[in-house]
């Protein structure tokens, strides 16, 4: 590992165990890989934004492939259906009817088609070498995964590179097997994870490369972030606060305020923009959530205990889900497993904050405190206000949280780095030698935990 440069050790290691998560999980056996490739796939038919056929507001999808996917999705929790070379050669090379098509409801349809560039891509490269007139499903599928995985392997090692400091803890962040397999998957967290990892990377370097500034290239890339963070996961939004940091004499001019109103002033121009067609074929709004809301509301101390119960009870699954739990959510790696790989994470993080020489300022830690505590409070509660009730047996002020998974979690992992950071140790001290070489170990573990996630995904899906 002494030869050879961290990003780089990513790549290769991303590469393999994603290729192998590619075609070892069969189609649509991912959280809400379904939803995801149908946006993507009416994206490369031309279709950018919702439709409205009678009452029906979605997307134009072909009814043989909804069927077919419709049936993938309800392998959930039997885990007694295995999938088999004669299922991948019938799902690949068995020609479908996709001619003929339907509108049908996708929560993905109002999103923003920029986050489906990539598995966009793969699909329209699936339709150019298809070695027939119209590729199955399951073809685009697998072209479709292939690309985001490319996509998320790019993103990673431009975060690892660009990155002054931390350059551990995010090959870690994304060598994590949940993941590396969300990697490999077409959803939009494969953007949203080394996504902010690199608005991260790019702030520190501002920050601490005095020949790196905020030029018109930078401005370009913040635009773009700001805009897919507002209008895909606006919970980590807040990320962006870090540009605060940014010294003054990075500005062209010393123009530090002027930019940043310029950065806010596009973000919101286009979010406006590209929202008006879907305020043309709008949904319905859902009057649970209009009543959970104003529950929460006029109730703020019973919602906060609410609020606290389920962030303590659920904090051991929220885990599991957020190191290792694959497939539809119904495939996890044993409790073992779960417990090692997240105490070596741990202890990388903190070892990583002590060898780093730059230490970060107060306000910067507490600003990563403010970042993760408001993500946590915000998608626990978009979750209680939008989707608790709809599956809770439409109860309103319940004291029950459904809906979140170990996965959201994964974006704020980087807090814990940053906010370690603060610890001071002697270079020849014991503990500063440990940490410093506690990185191989590491690798060792992440690569381990990747073996056996192969394994059990084996094992589940096709012994």
């Amino acid at each position: 590992m002494k030869n050879i440069s961290i990003e780089k050790l990513f790549i290769i290691i991303g590469f393999v165990f994603g290729l192998l998560f590619i075609f070892i999980i069969p189609p649509f056996e991912s959280p809400d890989e379904d939803s995801h490739f149908k946006r993507a796939y009416s994206i490369s038919n031309g279709e950018l934004f919702q439709v409205k056929r009678g009452n029906v507001v979605g997307l134009t999808i072909p009814v043989e492939m909804n069927k077919y996917i419709n049936e993938k999705v309800d392998w959930r929790d039997d885990r007694t259906k295995k999938y088999s070379y004669r299922d991948f050669y019938n799902d690949n090379y068995t020609e479908q009817n996709l001619s003929k098509k339907a509108v049908i409801e996708v929560n993905t349809s109002p999103y923003t088609p920029i986050i489906y560039l990539t598995p966009t891509l793969g699909i329209l490269a699936s339709k150019i070498i298809a070695p027939f007139n119209s590729p199955t499903t399951a073809y685009m599928l697998n072209f479709a995964r292939f690309s985001s995985l490319i996509f998320y392997l790019i993103l990673g090692y431009l975060a690892i590179k660009v990155t002054p400091i931390f350059k551990k803890s995010m090959f870690t962040i994304l060598l994590i097997p949940m993941s590396l397999f969300l990697g490999s998957m077409v959803t939009y967290d494969n953007i949203l994870i080394p996504g902010i990892l690199l608005t991260v990377s790019m702030i520190l370097r501002l920050i601490y490369d005095k020949d790196f500034k905020f030029d018109k290239k930078m401005l370009i890339v913040f635009s773009i972030i700001g805009y897919i963070l507002l209008n895909v996961k606006i919970i980590y939004f807040p990320i962006l606060a870090l540009l605060l940091f940014i010294p003054k004499d990075k500005f062209k001019d010393n123009k530090k305020l002027r930019t940043y109103l310029m950065l806010a002033g596009i973000v919101l121009f286009f979010t406006i923009l590209l929202k008006i067609p879907n305020y043309l074929t709008p949904n319905e709004g859902s009057k649970l959530a209009s009543e959970q809301l104003h529950y929460v509301l006029t109730h703020p101390f019973e919602y906060i205990k609410t609020l606290v119960y389920n962030l303590v009870v659920q904090s051991r699954k929220q885990t599991q889900w957020m190191m290792g739990t694959f497939g539809l959510v119904d495939t996890k790696l044993p409790p073992i497993f779960i417990f090692t790989s997240f105490i070596s994470m741990i202890i990388m993080f903190i070892s990583d904050g002590i060898t780093e020489k730059n230490k970060l300022p107060k306000y910067m830690k507490l600003t990563m405190i403010g970042y993760a505590v408001f993500a946590i409070v915000t998608m626990y509660t978009a979750m209680y206000v939008y989707w608790t009730p709809e599956v809770n047996t439409h109860i309103i002020g319940g004291n029950e949280i459904i809906g979140v998974q170990g996965r959201y979690f994964i974006p704020l992992l980087i807090s814990i780095p940053m906010i370690a950071s603060i610890i001071k140790i002697s270079d020849k001290n014991k503990i500063y030698k440990f940490a410093n070489e506690y990185f191989n170990k590491n690798v060792i573990v992440l690569v381990t935990m990747l073996f056996i996630s192969i394994f059990v995904c084996l094992t589940r899906f096709w012994i």
